[in-house]
């Protein structure tokens, strides 16, 4: 199936490191713009992951005498690059917003979100009730580095399956 597993889990590493450099530059660049890049605005990190992906299953026939594997061969091993990006990931940013600057970060996001929830507040209250504005209001309240980093990590395994689907149906042999 795979000559080296070890070679492989090495780039997949790599991969990783490359993914989470990508992500601090983007996070930066949206910081020079005054943007917080927490909440939609990570959105983009996902292409990242898309490109990652393409990357790595475009030059594994090349390493490999250049042939060409089966479906489930690339399938499965975009998703141990997805799961491995994704624990880096989480990590990275776990750690991040437990530093003095990821919590300034995560203080200044959540009470953006509280103005934006309060300024929606009559609507809500109207359509939905108070008690589901409360639970919105606590929500929000109860971001914190723990919860940003499960968010990404279960986000970055469901939402790379599709594309891992469909990349590995195009390159199969």
């Amino acid at each position: 199936m795979v000559n080296n597993w070890f070679a492989e889990i090495g780039r997949f590493v790599l991969y990783a490191f490359l993914f989470i450099i990508f992500m601090v530059f983007y996070g930066l660049i949206l910081q020079q713009f005054g943007i917080i890049p927490i909440g939609g605005k990570k959105a983009p990190t996902y292409v990242f992951l898309l490109f990652f992906q393409w990357w790595y299953v475009t030059r594994f026939p090349k390493r490999n005498g250049d042939q060409k594997k089966h479906f489930l061969v690339y399938f499965a091993l975009q998703y141990m690059l997805i799961f491995v990006t994704a624990l880096f990931s989480a990590y990275f940013l776990y750690f991040f917003f437990q530093s003095p600057a990821g919590i300034h970060l995560l203080d200044a996001y959540i009470q953006q979100s509280l103005l934006e929830l309060n300024s929606y507040k009559e609507v809500i209250v109207s359509q939905e009730g108070g008690e589901y504005y409360n639970s919105l209001h606590a929500g929000i309240k109860s971001i914190d580095a723990y919860s940003i980093a499960k968010d990404d990590f279960s986000q970055k395994i469901a939402l790379g399956f599709l594309p891992n689907l469909l990349i590995s149906l195009y390159y199969k042999k």
